[in-house]
């Protein structure tokens, strides 16, 4: 018997995406799996816990979707920034997708990257 759609490749899941935070000269990398969520924060509850006091207890939801990121500012009055292409910092005003991107939240660096390949 021939069932055209049993021969139809299923789509494949997204890879892990890459996280590198930079704080106080040290970096740290992480893979972030697909739908995976992290506040970015000093509060202690935080995915990510930065000790720099200019971070705000929650400051940051950055999520792995799709092929890309979503980044979301948590604290209105200390936005995190988004990096543009010739270095000058842009303030995330709520929600912003983005296939790739270098941030700042407070005086931390975090670079998202897409999976490889």
């Amino acid at each position: 018997m021939n069932i055209p759609w049993a021969r139809r490749p299923h789509p494949t899941p997204f890879a892990p995406g890459t996280l590198v935070l930079v704080e106080a000269g040290r970096s740290t990398t992480i893979a972030v799996q697909p739908g995976e969520r992290l506040v970015v924060g000093r509060d202690e509850a935080a995915n990510l816990v930065l000790s720099d006091p200019q971070v705000s207890p929650s400051h940051a939801l950055i999520e792995r979707s799709g092929p890309g990121w979503l980044v979301t500012s948590l604290d209105p009055a200390n936005p995190v920034m988004l990096l543009d292409p010739t270095g000058r910092a842009q303030p995330v005003a709520a929600e912003l997708g983005l296939r790739s991107g270098e941030l700042l939240i407070g005086g931390c660096q975090v670079m998202l990257y897409p999976p490889a390949g």
